[in-house]
């Protein structure tokens, strides 16, 4: 496996298909490569109410110079989430889409997503991404309250 600028190449995909998408998650705090391979570009509502189902959409941009294999994974305050595809052949220069979704928890999150390049023997972690989507407060209506009648007993 070669190496540029300290990180492992990703091999082309007529080297070698991977077995399965990445099976550990990020790490909060790691060092990323800082996309050197990927991109992600991506959508998730910047609120939803308790118990809707959220939908995260991201494109991932393949930088190398030829197809690799691209995948994704996510977490939400400590809970890992899947995406589908669990990974793509993607060309040199063209964008990878990937969609993941879950129920929102009572309280506000933050959405971390990493992108992933297949080296031909591990996944490499390579950009990473935050959101944070606000539970979205359900506010009662009252139009009007009096009293229609009394009688005292």
């Amino acid at each position: 496996m070669e190496v540029r600028q300290g990180l492992p190449m990703p091999a082309p995909v007529s080297e070698s298909l991977p077995p399965a998408g990445p099976r550990r998650r990020g790490n909060l705090g790691a060092a990323v490569g800082a996309g050197t391979y990927t991109t992600i570009y991506g959508s998730a509502p910047s609120q939803a109410s308790y118990g809707e189902q959220v939908t995260i959409d991201v494109q991932i941009r393949n930088k190398a110079a030829y197809p690799i294999y691209i995948a994704v994974t996510g977490r939400y305050n400590g809970v890992d989430f899947t995406f589908s595809p669990e990974y793509a052949n993607v060309e040199a220069g063209a964008y990878g889409p990937f969609s993941a979704s879950f129920s929102m928890p009572n309280k506000d999150i933050t959405v971390d997503i990493w992108s992933w390049y297949w080296t031909g023997s591990e996944w490499y972690q390579d950009d990473h991404t935050s959101v944070t989507i606000a539970l979205k407060v359900l506010t009662p209506e009252f139009s009007g309250f009096g009293i229609s009648d009394y009688s005292k007993l």
